[in-house]
């Protein structure tokens, strides 16, 4: 059975948008989003798709740094429920422990404050910081909506 044309680009961009724009899978370039979509399905022309739809995201166009006003700081919007709005660092320096800790991943939600701890070693890696923040924060409370970093490696990879 053959899929009228319309029908076929509607289902193009849905996939698209949904591989793109889904607060999980992240907004990351043509060819990461090639092969995440490539896993699970195929589409002629889906190269020129992709790059068509990117280049037109909002999201990207407004957080690319070449757009971004650098000035004044803006103060830290409050938030509007518990565990909405998180802000995660590394704070090192400390003793070692007996498991080898020398580390703490420090996640402290905004509402009311309250911080989870979670003893790592200071060469923790990007994977590693992602499994944290997974079993920790992301099972018990969800995704965020805006999560706060001071742009460690750790964190922008």
């Amino acid at each position: 059975m053959l899929i009228g044309q319309a029908v076929w680009w509607t289902v193009r961009e849905h996939v698209i948008r949904e591989a793109h724009s889904s607060r999980i899978s992240g907004h990351f370039g043509v060819s990461k989003k090639m092969a995440q979509i490539q896993r699970y399905c195929y589409c002629p022309r889906m190269y020129e798709t992709i790059v068509k739809y990117i280049k037109g995201c909002v999201m990207r166009s407004t957080n690319e740094t070449s757009n971004q006003k650098i000035g004044l700081f803006m103060p830290l919007i409050v938030p509007l429920r518990p565990w909405d709005k998180i802000s995660m660092d590394f704070v090192g320096g400390l003793p070692m422990s007996k498991r080898g800790h020398d580390y703490m991943y420090f996640v402290v939600e905004r509402f009311s404050k309250i911080s989870i701890l979670v003893p790592c070693k200071k060469k923790v890696t990007i994977e590693q910081t992602a499994k944290m923040f997974f079993e920790q924060v992301w099972v018990h409370f969800g995704l965020p909506t805006s999560i706060i970093s001071d742009r460690d490696n750790r964190f922008v990879g």
